[in-house]
């Protein structure tokens, strides 16, 4: 650890100003501070601002003992200091890393935080090492590790209720969400991140662009020292249908010193090898192999003491020649898809004379998909399954350019102490979409045609976007056990072309002198990014869908004509109202206990309405109009418990009971609309009930034990009959409860002179039925069907953590 302290000029006799730093010079924001006299006296508290600075504007002259905590740094514990003549200190608080020289890793246990209003499940870098989540390649798997956030389909997720499509995203301060759709696409090595934080509600103005919430991943940056590891570079193979390479996915990272004590990089590497050989497929056509890679570069200059430069550059690529390949979607009716993501970005950090601190930074962001069917022969559905050859190519390109500037202010007494911040972010946003489209044939169960639909539209469309956004924030303490967040957001987007103002309030109350029990409440509006994919649908073109009688072959009437229709800019844009309370308490032997409640309520959502009547007595009609008549609510109770133990392990247990509906449950697109007007229901992801438990515990001989529990109420699905109707309300069945129990084991031990560490265990040690899928067609003899379920699987892990 590093202590230095040096004489400012002349502060005033009572006041101590101690600045909090990282390793790389970087202010370290809400740090928690106690002074305690050692000759005696009540202990003083304090907490570093955005500049890294805490006051302590009364501090008697004299020898302290000093700690210094924050989860993810290294604490510093009962430090001596002399504030007999130097009243101004800079303290160097390191970042946890996996295995460093001379440092014992513990766990931090939670510390509550009287200046944080926001509701904040943080998942620090040791968290995702030793979490044993399902398919640990894939950083998105942890994220339901964190209560309030549930799994959703490919990885994505939704957090509090929300669509996945509503979640603002970003990485190292820049928006990283996938700018056409919303969506978590973005990948980096599990091993990069340094922590993952979540905000579920009571968001800040600078977080915006959401229904309410924000996922905030922060990577690491190397330090003085060279740094390597590597995991799971030893494939692992199976045994279905022979022995075959199941994965290959080995993780590399490196950093160290450009100069030391000047300039650092950072580098991490991931690449992916899967192999899925279905069952139920013969041999020879039962195999889709995949590839993915991803890397991540940064570097960090400290052009002087107070100026740092950080520039970082992300990309991804992953390949899968037979993309969709399962039981029911055979070898021919697979794609060759290709996706791409870049990202680069270039930040400036200045400390102004003053103490104001001033953030500049621009980024770009492309991801390209191309999605190439194996043929062009006609695709059928059928109540079994598909056959054929996929009915559309597409090859789309999405980028942003974003440019920010945040500005935070030295803080000011007037009734307490002010902490005033600013920000603008502006983007622009460009989407380019090119598609071509067979025919598809959908059959009933007895063999003959039922409909076949073709497509008209343009080879190729595109639609930009430009936003603005500005916020002003204040963080006002007018009592030392009192603190108000009051901010106010402004967006803008040339889609809408509206003004959106979003006025937000938070406060924390610290109920005990001693700083464990807080009581912390807030309000505010949010206003979720324009979704480009919806509002684009019309570009698309249309569908013509010829609906035959029980011989297969006498059209029933006219054709029906789907077309979508939207005018963004005549509708109100879509809003939520947020509120939640919640209660922190430590209790005995550091026991963090959490209670909240969360209500959120969705007004004007953008949803398309099958308007009109079809061509004929009997047929649908296909005229689908966005409207903006969707409302949403959800309500949440969660109790959460957080138990360390002193030789490093946890345990978090989390309960929740939820409820997420919406007055328009039905999402259609021109590749598969849903004729039905549009109906209230549950949303997809509503889960009504979640217990979810992990942890990790020290044994002997350097053993460690993990484990995961998980189980939650399915999720509704839909019911339709052959000819794709809806059967009875959206929403009326559900899949079975989730249940599963991860348990694993892990040993270090020293081979050649470095560290290393062995982990296996069982994922859903039980083999519960988890079904991945459904048959949800009424009509089929498979109806209620449920498949694709991840039963029992042996994994194992191998870390190579360095030299000692």
């Amino acid at each position: 650890m590093l202590l230095a302290a040096r004489s400012q000029a002349k502060p005033s006799p009572s006041l101590v100003i101690v600045t909090v730093v990282d390793e790389n010079g970087v202010a370290v924001r809400r740090a928690q501070l106690t002074l305690v006299p050692v000759a005696g006296g009540e202990p003083v508290r304090g907490e570093t601002d955005v500049a890294g600075r805490a006051r302590f504007p009364a501090i008697a002259s004299g020898t302290y003992r000093m700690s210094v905590e924050k989860p993810g740094f290294y604490p510093i514990a009962n430090r001596i200091v002399d504030l007999t003549s130097k009243r101004s200190l800079e303290i160097t608080l390191p970042h946890q890393q996996e295995y460093q020289e001379r440092v014992e890793v513990h766990y931090t246990p939670p510390v509550i935080d009287p200046q944080q209003t926001a509701a904040t499940q943080t998942l620090s870098s040791r968290d995702v090492i030793n979490i044993p989540y399902s398919t640990n390649r894939d950083y998105r798997n942890v994220l339901p590790m964190m209560p309030g956030v549930t799994p959703g389909v490919g990885g994505q997720v939704h957090i509090n209720g929300s669509s996945s499509t509503q979640i603002y995203t970003r990485l190292d301060g820049f928006d990283v969400s996938q700018p056409v759709t919303g969506l978590l696409d973005i990948r980096v090595s599990p091993d990069a991140l340094r922590s993952i934080d979540v905000i579920g509600s009571r968001l800040p103005a600078d977080l915006g662009k959401s229904s309410g919430e924000a996922l905030s991943l922060d990577t690491s940056m190397g330090d003085d020292r060279f740094r390597f590891t590597t995991t799971d570079f030893i494939p692992s193979v199976q045994s279905r249908k022979g022995l075959h390479i199941e994965a290959f996915t080995p993780r590399l990272a490196l950093s160290g010193p450009i100069r030391k004590g000047k300039a650092w990089f950072y580098d991490a590497g991931q690449g992916e090898y899967d192999l899925n050989i279905v069952q139920e497929l013969p041999a020879g056509a039962d195999e889709a192999a995949s590839w993915r890679w991803n890397e991540l570069a940064k570097t960090q200059v400290n052009i002087n003491a107070s100026n740092q430069l950080t520039t970082t550059f992300l990309v991804n690529r992953f390949r899968s020649p037979n993309n969709g390949l399962d039981a029911l979607n055979p070898l021919e009716t697979t794609t060759n898809l290709t996706q791409t993501a870049w990202f680069a970005a270039i930040k400036d950090q200045m400390s102004l004379p003053g103490g104001s601190l001033l953030e500049l930074g621009f980024g770009f962001d492309q991801f390209g998909s191309n999605d190439v069917p194996r043929g062009s022969l006609p695709y059928a559905i059928t109540p079994e399954g598909t056959s054929g050859n996929f009915f559309e190519t597409g090859n789309s390109t999405a980028r942003r350019f974003e440019a920010i500037a945040n500005l935070s202010l030295n803080g000011f007494d007037w009734h307490g102490r002010h902490e005033l911040h600013f920000g603008l972010d502006a983007d622009r946003v460009t989407y380019d979409q090119q598609l071509a489209r067979g025919a598809i044939l959908i059959y009933r169960e007895d063999g003959t045609l039922d409909r076949q639909a073709t497509f008209a539209g343009p080879p190729a469309y595109d639609r930009n976007n430009l936003e603005a956004s500005a916020f002003a924030e204040d963080g006002w303490a007018p009592r030392s056990n009192l603190f108000v967040n009051a901010g106010l957001r402004f967006d803008w987007n040339e889609i809408l072309r509206q003004p959106l103002i979003s006025p937000r309030l938070a406060a924390s109350y610290m109920l005990t002198s001693d700083g464990k029990t807080k009581l912390v409440a807030g309000v505010g509006l949010a206003y979720p990014s324009t979704n480009l994919a919806l509002v684009s649908l019309p570009l698309q073109g249309q569908r013509t869908d010829v609906f035959y009688g029980p011989d297969g072959v006498t059209p029933l009437g006219p054709p029906v004509v789907t077309t979508f229709t939207a005018d963004p800019s005549a509708l109100s844009a879509p809003r939520f109202l947020n509120w939640s309370v919640g209660f922190e308490r430590m209790l005995p032997r550091q026991t963090h206990l959490g209670i909240d409640y969360i209500g959120k309520r969705g007004a004007n959502g953008f949803t398309y309405q099958n308007v009109g009547s079809g061509p004929a007595p009997g047929l649908p009609s296909g005229q689908f109009v966005l409207s903006d008549f969707r409302d949403d609510t959800y309500d949440a109770f969660r109790v959460t418990v957080r138990y360390p133990f002193h030789q490093g392990g946890m345990v978090m247990v989390s309960y929740t009971r939820s409820r997420a509906v919406t007055t328009a449950a039905l999402a259609s697109s021109l590749d598969f609309p849903l004729f039905s007007p549009q109906l209230p229901g549950p949303l997809p992801w509503d889960s009504p009930n979640r217990l979810l438990s992990w942890g990790w515990a020290p044994l002997p001989y350097k053993f460690q034990i993990s484990y995961v529990v998980d189980w939650y109420s399915g999720y509704p699905f839909n019911v339709v009959d052959q000819n794709q109707n809806l059967i009875g309300l959206p929403g009326s069945r559900r899949f079975p409860d989730y249940f599963s129990l991860n348990l694993f084991l892990e040993r270090r031990f020293r081979l050649f002179g470095y560290e290393w560490a062995i982990r296996g265990g069982f994922d859903n040690i039980t083999n519960h039925l988890n079904p991945g899928s459904v048959v949800n067609n009424i009509d089929s003899p498979r109806f209620l069907t449920f498949e694709d379920s991840q039963g029992r699987a042996f994994t194992g892990r191998i870390r190579f953590l360095g030299t000692k």
